[in-house]
């Protein structure tokens, strides 16, 4: 027993060693530093400060002993005040067109809509991808630029068609929607502790139209306990880029089935690119949430300047009704510069 198990340990490290020296690897990374404000009628709310975000990813790809290509890869991210593991992945071509992915944040998700922006999304200039901090509500009273549900942000498999060049099918499922990216080792999987499962499907692509992008998705949470939400988003969205000008529309659904609330946010942006290096973007955002006597309303303006290795933006954020909260109005401005190696 012992002469095979070394002969197995002997083939594997093989296997690998062959694999490797087959594969091409590249390293990227990107930096991003900010200046952001809040200004609000509460002096509690209003303040200023900085922030950065690095990330440095590994990625390989080749092509199998039987003849399938494949990708591989992971990234290490580091913000302010979070360090780690994302966008992990191993992708297999089963056949042209056909892609089986393994991982988390990395499949395509329908947590972004097809909206035009020229930097930063609406949720993160405004603070809703915070969840709780934000007049101590939920997530669920927040716009945020796409679902909150985010199934493919933990550990499962998924599989992408190609439907003929007008877009891809995506099809995503985690069996357990308590296990993100950094959250399980190979050595001790989650599995001891029973949560929901999460399940997605999705188009994008631009129906066979040059300048179209067209987006429609649906997320759901299964298999619900007791002390775990039932949830449904929906994320319909188009948008068309010609010449100069990029314009687009979603709508973002949310149903809570446990709690009866639903939250609907409707968008509409319009960018402009004056020259090669130089974007302007206006933007308008409603929320609907189950209950509140008013909408959180949002408009957007953006500006962005390539300045070949770095990027600047500024974006700015006036807030009616924060949290659907009557009278809470709040501005939000950031400053960001940006470099990708």
């Amino acid at each position: 027993m012992k002469n095979k198990l070394l002969l197995s340990s002997a083939l594997i490290g093989s296997l690998v060693i062959a694999g490797s020296a087959l594969a091409e690897t590249k390293i990227t990374g990107s930096m991003d530093i900010s200046l952001g404000s809040r200004s609000s009628d509460e002096d509690i709310k209003s303040s200023s400060g900085f922030g950065s975000e690095t990330q440095l990813n590994i990625a390989n790809s080749g092509e199998l002993s039987n003849g399938m290509k494949y990708a591989a890869g992971f990234s290490m991210e580091s913000d302010t005040s979070t360090d780690a593991f994302e966008n992990t992945y191993i992708d297999i071509t089963l056949v042209e067109g056909t892609t089986l992915s393994f991982g988390s944040d990395h499949f395509p998700g329908i947590d972004g809509t097809v909206t035009p922006k020229v930097a930063l999304a609406a949720d993160s200039l405004t603070g809703a991808a915070t969840g709780g901090t934000r007049n101590s509500q939920d997530d669920d009273v927040l716009y945020r630029d796409g679902t909150y549900i985010d199934t493919v942000e933990k550990q499962g498999i998924g599989l992408i068609q190609n439907l003929g060049g007008i877009g891809n099918l995506n099809v995503y499922y985690a069996p357990n929607m308590g296990v993100d990216g950094n959250d399980s080792g190979n050595d001790a999987v989650n599995h001891t502790e029973s949560t929901n499962s999460g399940t997605l499907i999705s188009f994008k692509g631009n129906l066979g139209v040059e300048g179209l992008t067209f987006l429609a998705g649906q997320e759901s949470v299964k298999k619900a306990e007791a002390d775990v939400q039932k949830l449904k988003s929906r994320n319909i969205g188009i948008s068309y880029n010609f010449g100069q000008f990029a314009i687009g529309a979603s709508q973002v659904k949310t149903d809570d089935n446990a709690t009866s609330n639903e939250v609907k946010t409707k968008e509409a942006g319009i960018t402009f690119a004056v020259n090669d290096n130089f974007t302007l973007g206006l933007s308008r955002h409603e929320t609907e949430v189950t209950g509140a006597t008013v909408d959180e309303e949002i408009t957007m303006v953006q500006a962005g300047y390539n300045l070949g290795a770095i990027s600047v933006s500024l974006n700015y954020a006036q807030v009616d009704n924060l949290a659907a909260e009557s009278g809470d109005d709040e501005e939000f401005t950031i400053l960001r510069m940006g470099t990708k190696f």
